[in-house]
C-alpha cells in the first residue's frame, strides 16, 4: 500500500497541483500558496499534539480507543471553533481582504477535515493495520486528482478552474474519506461517547500538551516561510518559491511513508534495544542515501526538472529555490527518523527546547534575508533550520539510546558521502554529454548504495512484518 502513496502524492503534488498553478497567474497561486500555509500554521489548534498522543497510548493497549475517542473527538469538534477564531482574527491583523477571507474560510475547512482524518488514520495505524492506513493516507487525493482532472481538462461548461474551485474539490475529497473511516471504525467506536465537559477533557489535556507545544514549534517554523514572503515582498515572489517547493515537498511526502509507520512501530518496540538500533540506522541511512543524490541532483539539473514540471513558470530563481530546500531535506530525514523515536519514547523535553531554539533562529534568518534575496533567502533559511533541527535530534538520540558507529561502517558511509558529489557535481563541468554524465551517475549510485551498506535488507523485514 504504501507503492500506492509513492504513485498517487507525485501525481498530485507534480502533476496536478503543478499544471493549476501553470493555469492561474503566479499572484493568484501565490496568494493561494501564502493563505494555505497561513491556515497550517494554527493547525496546532485542531491537534494539540492528540494524535501523536493517541498513537503511543492505543499502540500500547488497543482496549483504550473508546475511552479516549469520545474526549478526543470531544476536544477537536471545540478547537475547531477555536482555530477559525485564531486564523480570522490574526488575518484581520494583517489586513487580508473580504477576497482573502473568502478562500481563506475553505483553507480553514481543509485544515479541520484534515485533522479529523488524521485523528482517524492514527487508530488504524495504532491497531497495527498499516496496509489500510495506506490506503486511507490516498484516498482523499484520489478524491481530489479526479476532480481537479475534471476542473482542467473535463471541459465541463460553467466548471473551469478557479482557485476557489481548486479549494473546493479539496473540501469534498476530505469530507468523503472522513466518512469511509467512520464506516470502518464503527466496531472499535460503537461503545463512543463524544464528551465536551471540560473536566473529563483537562487530564487529557495535561497528557498531551508536550505533543502539542513540538507540533507547534515545529509547524510554525516550518510553513513561516511562505506567509513571510507574502507579507515582505508580495504573492509573485511566493509564487517563485511555491515552483521550487513542490519538487521538495513530493520527495518529502516519500520520505514521511517511512515516518508513519515508524511512530507506532517504535512506540510497540521501544525497549527492544537492538531492533531500535537496525531500524533507525538502515532507515536513515537509506533516506540520507537518496537525499544526497536527489539534493545533488537538484544542483546540477533542478531547472530541467522544473521545465518538465512547470514548463510555463520554471525559472533559475526558482530552481536555486529547489537547489536550497533540497540540501535542507537532508536535515528533515533526521527529524523524520530520530525524531519519531524521541516522540515514541515520550522524551520531548529536549525535542520542544530544540525546536523552539529552531524557530528562533528561522524567524531571524527570514527576516533578514527575505527583503534582500526573496524566495531564495527563505530556501535557505528553511536550508539551515531544517539541518539544525535534525541534527539536534540525532545528537539527542545518540546519547539517550546509545546508538553506536562500527568504525568500519563510519568510514564507508564517509566515502559514500563523499564520492556521490564528487560524480554527480564536479564532474559535470567536464562532461558535455549528459547521456555520458548520467552513466557514470548511476555507477556511483551502485557503489555509493554498497558503501551506505543498503544490501543488507534483512533489517527491513521486520518493520514490513509488523
Amino acid at each position: 500500500m504504501q507503492v500506492l502513496n509513492l504513485l498517487v502524492k507525485p501525481i498530485w503534488i507534480l502533476i496536478i497541483d503543478a499544471a493549476v498553478q501553470d493555469v492561474l497567474s503566479p499572484e493568484v497561486y501565490g496568494n493561494y500558496f501564502a493563505l494555505f500555509n497561513f491556515s497550517m500554521l494554527f493547525f496546532i489548534v485542531l491537534d494539540l499534539g492528540l494524535n501523536s498522543f493517541n498513537i503511543t497510548e492505543v499502540s500500547r493497549d488497543n482496549t483504550k480507543i473508546a475511552s479516549l475517542a469520545g474526549s478526543i473527538l470531544g476536544l477537536k469538534l471545540m478547537l475547531s471553533v477555536v482555530y477559525v477564531g485564531i486564523v480570522f482574527s490574526v488575518g484581520y491583523i494583517l489586513g487580508y481582504t473580504s477576497q482573502e477571507f473568502s478562500l481563506l474560510i475553505l483553507l480553514c475547512g481543509i485544515q479541520i477535515l484534515s485533522s479529523f482524518v488524521q485523528y482517524f488514520r492514527s487508530i488504524v495505524a495504532s491497531l497495527q493495520r498499516f496496509k489500510l492506513d495506506g490506503v486511507f493516507l490516498v484516498l482523499d487525493r484520489v478524491l481530489v486528482i479526479a476532480f481537479v482532472s475534471a476542473l482542467l481538462w473535463g471541459e465541463i461548461p460553467l466548471l473551469s478552474l478557479t482557485i476557489t474551485r481548486f479549494a473546493l474539490a479539496q473540501v469534498l475529497s476530505l469530507s468523503l474519506v472522513v466518512l469511509v473511516l467512520l464506516v470502518f471504525l464503527r466496531n472499535h467506536l460503537g461503545n463512543m461517547r463524544i464528551s465536551f465537559q471540560l473536566n473529563s477533557l483537562r487530564p487529557l489535556m495535561k497528557k498531551a500538551w508536550p505533543f502539542a507545544i513540538l507540533v507547534t514549534l515545529m509547524g510554525v517554523y516550518t510553513y513561516m516561510d511562505g506567509v513571510m514572503i507574502k507579507q515582505l515582498v508580495g504573492d509573485a515572489e511566493a509564487g517563485t518559491y511555491a515552483l521550487g517547493y513542490r519538487f521538495y515537498f513530493a520527495i518529502l511526502m516519500f520520505a514521511q511513508v517511512f515516518s508513519g509507520v515508524l511512530l507506532p512501530f517504535f512506540s510497540k518496540n521501544i525497549n527492544n534495544t537492538e531492533i531500535i538500533q537496525k531500524i533507525t540506522s538502515y532507515t536513515a541511512r537509506l533516506l540520507l542515501f537518496g537525499g544526497i543524490i536527489l539534493s545533488c541532483l537538484s544542483m546540477v539539473y533542478g531547472l530541467d526538472v522544473l521545465e518538465i514540471i512547470n514548463p510555463k513558470r520554471a525559472n533559475d530563481a526558482s530552481a536555486v529555490v529547489l537547489a536550497l530546500l533540497m540540501f535542507g531535506f537532508l536535515g528533515s530525514v533526521l527529524t523524520l527518523v530520530y525524531g519519531a523515536l524521541l516522540t515514541a519514547a515520550k522524551e520531548l523535553k529536549w525535542l520542544n527546547r530544540f525546536a523552539a531554539i529552531t524557530l528562533g533562529l528561522n524567524l531571524m534568518l527570514n527576516y533578514a534575508l527575505i527583503p534582500s534575496y526573496g524566495a531564495q533567502g527563505a530556501a535557505s533559511a528553511t536550508l539551515v533550520s531544517q539541518v539544525f533541527f535534525g541534527c539536534m535530534c540525532y545528537v539527542i538520540c545518540f546519547k539517550m539510546f546509545n546508538l553506536q558507529w562500527k568504525k568500519s561502517q563510519a568510514i564507508s558511509v564517509l566515502a559514500g558521502v563523499t564520492l556521490l558529489p564528487l560524480s554527480i557535481i564536479y564532474t559535470k563541468q567536464y562532461l558535455t554529454d549528459t547521456l555520458v554524465h548520467f552513466m557514470m551517475i548511476s555507477v556511483a549510485i551502485v557503489l555509493g548504495a554498497y558503501l551506505f551498506n543498503l544490501f543488507e535488507v534483512r533489517h527491513l523485514k521486520s518493520l514490513r512484518r509488523k
